[in-house]
């Protein structure tokens, strides 16, 4: 993450004091991966955007309940990720990690096969994280596209970092259990 501890910190102080130029400046540091985040948990772009906006809602109205126990951006994706069940709870939908959420640019001199291989690779790798569980998915969206230590996805999830890591390994037992090449997958996941 861009800020640092005591930055954040900082920013939730003027919050708590009513400036809001404090959200403005977390919005713009943390928004980009809360966004990648939702899109990955809920499957739809704008359903993500409107999720990602109520978390800074939310921060404004709450941020006295912050207790300082954790780095900012663990709280932060706390929030999202209960914002993103709640979601999906209310509007019942299937949960689908979308992986075309993340940009790609093609490398230079990759042909079209080489590219319409990557896609159905990824669309092979969609339909298989559709087949986790939600608390599966989440701990390895965090984990892997995040890059988030085990210990602040605990803090997140609310859950032991020994269930954090029970779920990535299970989610990636399963997903290997539906590749017949798991390396090929894990990079793809990657």
């Amino acid at each position: 993450m861009a800020g640092g501890l005591s930055d954040d910190r900082v920013l939730l102080e003027r919050i708590r004091g009513g400036d809001t130029g404090g959200a403005e400046e977390l919005f713009e540091r943390y928004a980009p991966a809360l966004l990648r985040f939702a899109s990955r948990m809920l499957s739809d772009r704008e359903t993500a955007e409107e999720v990602t906006q109520e978390v800074f809602v939310k921060v404004i109205s709450r941020a006295h309940q912050y207790d300082g126990r954790a780095a900012v951006s663990s709280w932060l994706f706390a929030i999202a990720a209960n914002a993103c069940r709640d979601r999906r709870r209310r509007d019942h939908r299937a949960s689908v990690v979308p992986l075309e959420a993340v940009a790609e640019l093609p490398s230079r001199g990759e042909g079209a096969e080489a590219r319409l291989d990557g896609r159905q690779r990824r669309a092979a790798v969609r339909r298989a994280l559709q087949g986790l569980s939600e608390e599966q998915r989440e701990a390895l969206v965090l984990a892997r596209y995040h890059e988030l230590p085990y210990a602040e996805i605990a803090r997140i999830l609310g859950i032991s970092v020994g269930a954090v890591k029970t779920r990535i390994f299970r989610a990636v037992e399963t997903l290997k259990a539906r590749f017949s090449e798991g390396e090929t997958l894990w990079n793809v996941v990657n």
